[in-house]
């Protein structure tokens, strides 16, 4: 849980004890009725109630939750919220977190060379990549979902499923990387006419859609050693 949230609950317990005090403090004072220690249950009540929507709004599944997931932004705070949780694949969450803030380096920066050319092709791509990092991030949260830590035997599976997803992330950051070096290069011309990774990219990622091969399917993912811990990913995978 994030210190902000734990703040917020101590300081929203803190006053709502203080005013449940003042309350009895003030109720006593007058002849007794059924109404007034109705109204101080009452109060108490809509106070657990909101510290309640707070845990519940900051939980990872409820971060994970696809009606939430809009942007590489809600993807960050869904990755974030589980690695505040006890999740089985920790190592897997951060993987994906880099990925995602990777991706918004890189898209920033090729808005930044294409500024004044907001009909270049390069942008598409760029909306293509993002789209199919999101997409592949939603897969990731959907099996940490599901996994259940009662099924240990399942572990491997689930692991070897997340490499795969978050290695063909990685394959498709590095030719992105590739794509916006090109586009560095080229001056004024941003047709993509003379950019071979452009049709590279495009390559790729039709490749990786339709279950092609990349890295990671040629069997470069390490299983992790039995008794539950994880090897360290290969480096491609941090991109």
């Amino acid at each position: 849980m994030k210190k902000s949230t734990v703040f917020l609950l101590c300081l929203l317990t803190v006053g709502e004890g203080a005013l449940a005090i003042y309350l009895y403090t003030l109720l006593a004072a007058t002849p007794f009725t059924f109404g007034k220690y109705l109204a101080l249950i009452g109060v108490i009540g809509l106070s657990l109630l909101v510290d309640w929507l707070i845990l519940k709004g900051n939980s990872a599944a409820s971060a994970s939750d696809a009606r939430r997931l809009k942007d590489a932004h809600d993807y960050i705070a869904a990755f974030e919220a589980w690695l505040r949780e006890d999740t089985a694949f920790p190592d897997e969450m951060k993987i994906a977190l880099r990925q995602l803030q990777s991706l918004e380096r890189k898209q920033k920066a090729l808005q930044a060379i294409l500024a004044n050319d907001a009909d270049s092709p390069f942008l598409q791509t760029a909306a293509e990549v993002e789209e199919y990092i999101l997409n592949n991030c939603k897969r990731v949260l959907n099996r940490v979902m599901i996994y259940d830590p009662n099924e240990p035997q399942n572990y491997q599976t689930h692991l070897m499923y997340l490499r795969q997803v978050l290695g063909q992330n990685a394959h498709v950051l590095s030719d992105f990387d590739n794509l916006i070096l090109e586009v560095s290069q080229i001056g004024e011309d941003h047709s993509g006419a003379s950019t071979p990774c452009l049709n590279e990219l495009t390559a790729a990622l039709r490749s990786v859609r339709n279950g092609g091969t990349d890295v990671w399917a040629n069997g470069q993912i390490t299983q992790a050693p039995s008794g539950g811990k994880q090897q360290q990913p290969p480096t491609q995978m941090m991109q």
